[in-house]
């Protein structure tokens, strides 16, 4: 399926950082008796061939490349991976606040009211339901097995690869999409090293943990279960591409062409228009966060709770590449009804009552022209990338 061949994989490839200097092997065998081999055959040619050589130079000078974004071209996977990571993850943290509430907070973001000047600010506040709440969502799950045959091949692949899901709806290739994918990947690395401290430190049981007779139908991950790692990383994605559609001229009701959105992004606002690309991809997020349910691998409320990570963290990306000056900030309460209310569930319904329309903002520190080039330039390439699939 297209897409997969640039996917964006699960999020411990965030700590590949020490595999770098391996990136440098192009050209060589892929088992290790084919590089012996190679390299005992270019010694041999090379003895074969070369005069004595004193030491001195033959060449014009290396070129040194002064633009950041092409020597980032120029790198190799991994080490490409490493430098768009150190300019993304340090802007970001989670924090824990307490033993049933964390947040993520951003350098890029004004200090919350009362904050500290130069504090970072609060991009979303995390409320952890109690066990009384998780052992209400077992009904839920319980329902839910039904459609395990019929979402089965869907769960399987969903093991390694969401990417493609949205892919398909965009129709990205690894060719003609290349920093789009790029971006998504450095999304859900980025997803990753946020959601794994904050599973850590909730350490939410497992469904199956709870009961001998959830029997998940797929392996039971061994960190904590809320926030659901899928839910966020697929959220994410979905917003990240509906932000990059946001930042396009596109036909209105009328059939003309209006121009190219500014101001501050939102991802219910843009999704909000029926069938519209944005909305099929917030279904698609959905529809991921609720297999792993279906799977029986986490309860209905831990996608929720990546929905409002992941949402937030890509309109923040969204609006501080896109020059935006502020951001939406949200909360996450612990439904009022416990765990088999209808506000614990995924639904349309739900997120809508999390990112209301009229949610607080904060403002985003930097001047547009003053934020990270090469993050800008990779957000722009993908920008021209998407314009010419969508002409």
């Amino acid at each position: 399926m297209a897409g997969r061949a640039g996917r964006a994989g699960r999020a411990g490839r965030a700590g590949r950082a020490g595999r770098a200097g391996r990136a440098g092997r192009a050209g060589r065998g892929d088992t290790v008796f084919e590089e012996f081999g190679l390299s005992a055959a270019l010694l041999s040619t090379r003895e074969g061939i070369l005069p004595y050589w004193p030491g001195t130079a033959d060449a014009v000078a290396p070129l040194q490349i002064g633009d950041e974004f092409q020597r980032l071209k120029a790198l190799a996977e991994i080490p490409r991976e490493v430098v768009i990571d150190d300019r993304l993850f340090y802007r970001f943290r989670p924090e824990p606040m307490g033993a049933a509430q964390g947040r993520v907070i951003s350098s890029e973001l004004a200090p919350d009211p009362g904050g500290a000047a130069g504090s970072a600010g609060s991009l979303v506040t995390l409320n952890c339901p109690n066990t009384t709440f998780f052992r209400e969502q077992l009904a839920k799950l319980a329902s839910l097995a039904d459609l395990r045959d019929d979402r089965f091949d869907e769960i399987e692949v969903q093991l390694e690869d969401i990417t493609s899901f949205f892919a398909s709806v965009l129709q990205l290739d690894p060719v003609r999409s290349t920093w789009i994918l790029e971006l998504l990947e450095a999304v859900v690395r980025l997803c990753g090293y946020i959601e794994f401290p904050l599973k850590f430190h909730f350490d939410v049981p497992r469904p199956a943990e709870f009961s001998s007779r959830v029997m998940p139908m797929i392996a039971t991950p061994t960190h904590g279960s809320w926030p659901s790692g899928h839910g966020t990383e697929s959220f994410a994605l979905a917003t990240v591409l509906a932000g990059l559609l946001y930042h396009l001229p596109k036909l209105d009701k009328d059939g003309k062409m209006a121009p190219a959105g500014a101001g501050v992004f939102s991802m219910m606002n843009a999704s909000a228009v029926p069938d519209s690309p944005e909305q099929v991809l917030l279904r698609v997020a959905m529809r991921i966060a609720d297999n792993r349910a279906i799977a029986g691998v986490h309860f209905p409320h831990d996608g929720i709770a990546g929905a409002a990570i992941g949402i937030s963290l890509g309109e923040a990306l969204v609006n501080y590449l896109g020059g935006a000056t502020e951001t939406g900030t949200y909360t996450l309460r612990v439904p009022s009804g416990g765990g088999a209310s209808e506000d614990a569930d995924m639904s349309t319904k739900t997120l809508l009552g999390l990112f209301k329309p009229d949610q607080t903002r904060a403002f985003v520190v930097q001047d547009a022209a003053n934020r990270d080039p090469l993050l800008r330039a990779i957000w722009s390439r993908a920008i021209q990338e998407m314009e010419r699939a969508k002409l």
